[in-house]
């Protein structure tokens, strides 16, 4: 099932939804390319702020290290002079590796759903939960992803029910478990609440 499809069952499931996808319409696409450049950007963008993962990003971009044959040639001193730490050097360096290995198939990553497809990618070292969960989320078009432990992803839920305090990431797991199977369509859906309660003050009633 789509997103457009998933969105709309997933209205019917929860009032508040159907109330946000009316207001504010759906979310717009992200819907990101098959490959290493895609998952390396979602290893760079764990832990730091976005508008720094752009950064670095750019900057590997600049230097041809977001294709897998150069970034496995580089150095490590390559790989730092991008803005990389070290650790996150070695998770690149370790991820085009893997590919000219064979550890690392994306044909067959394709052919995989849910639970199995986030064992295949956090079998690879600096792949966790989360960079498992937006890789199925914006690239398998997994609609039942849910990268609870995302802080946008949190407050998105918190303004949409209205909440008190952020709910942490056990309490959105539990959150969570009434919206399967289109968690990942929630998951879009309060990205997009969360991103226009930011940027636009018209927006009081969710």
């Amino acid at each position: 099932m789509g997103e457009d499809g998933a969105l709309h069952q997933l209205a019917r499931l929860d009032a508040d939804i159907a109330r946000a996808l009316k207001d504010l319409g759906p979310p717009p696409d992200r819907t990101l390319p098959h490959g290493f450049a895609t998952l390396c950007r979602t290893i760079i963008g764990q832990q730091i702020s976005t508008k720094a993962a752009a950064a670095v990003w750019s900057r590997m971009q600049e230097a041809k290290l977001d294709q897998a044959e150069n970034a496995g040639a580089a150095s490590m001193e390559t790989l730092r002079g991008v803005g990389l730490s070290r650790m996150k050097a070695e998770y690149v360096k370790g991820l085009a590796d893997a590919i000219a290995d064979g550890r690392l198939d994306f044909d067959h990553l394709a052919s995989l759903k849910g639970q199995d497809a986030t064992r295949y990618l956090t079998a690879l070292r600096g792949i966790g939960d989360w960079t498992a969960d937006n890789y199925r989320l914006f690239v398998l078009l997994d609609m039942d992803a849910w990268p609870y432990n995302d802080l946008a992803l949190q407050e998105g839920m918190k303004i949409l029910k209205s909440l008190n305090t952020r709910p942490d990431g056990k309490t959105m797991q539990r959150m969570g478990d009434d919206w399967q199977p289109y968690r990942g369509a929630g998951a879009l859906m309060l990205w997009h609440v969360y991103a226009r309660y930011r940027h636009a003050a018209t927006i009081t009633d969710i």
